[in-house]
């Protein structure tokens, strides 16, 4: 499957671990490519003046391909059938699929999809046309 990168973000709040957050972000990851990932931190200010620390986790190249793999894996199948079918809802015009995570989870070791807030965001980039895309994406989701 023609993947070209996944990125990953996740916000640290004020009143969370940063390592703990960071655990759950790498939890998504397979573990042998964990120590080879790298991880851009940004300092932000949130809406009250307290500090949010955005993670952001990358990878590009063959490695892409096995961290979706890796999640699609993980997924249970309702999480698997859901997503297959807000499939058209996931997938942008340039055939980047998104989706959100739970970090709670994450941090378990779990992988669950999870529509709210406090999430780890992961977009995954295709190279190639939105229809071939979703196509791609509904096939790899079903099997």
């Amino acid at each position: 499957m023609p993947i070209r990168a996944v990125e990953a973000r996740v916000f640290v709040h004020a009143t969370e671990d940063k390592e703990k957050v960071l655990k759950a972000l790498l939890e998504i990851v397979p573990e042998e490519l964990r120590q080879e990932v790298k991880i851009e931190e940004e300092v932000l200010q949130g809406h009250y003046g307290n500090p949010i620390i955005k993670l952001t986790l990358r990878v590009e190249g063959p490695n892409a391909e096995k961290v979706v793999d890796y999640i699609f894996s993980k997924l249970t199948p309702a999480d698997r059938g859901l997503l297959a079918t807000s499939i058209d809802d996931r997938v942008d015009k340039n055939g980047t699929f998104y989706l959100r995570l739970s970090k709670q989870e994450a941090y378990q070791g779990n992988i669950y999809v999870y529509e709210s807030d406090d999430v780890i965001r992961v977009s995954i980039h295709y190279t190639g046309k939105r229809a071939k895309a979703v196509k791609d994406f509904e096939e790899m989701l079903k099997s």
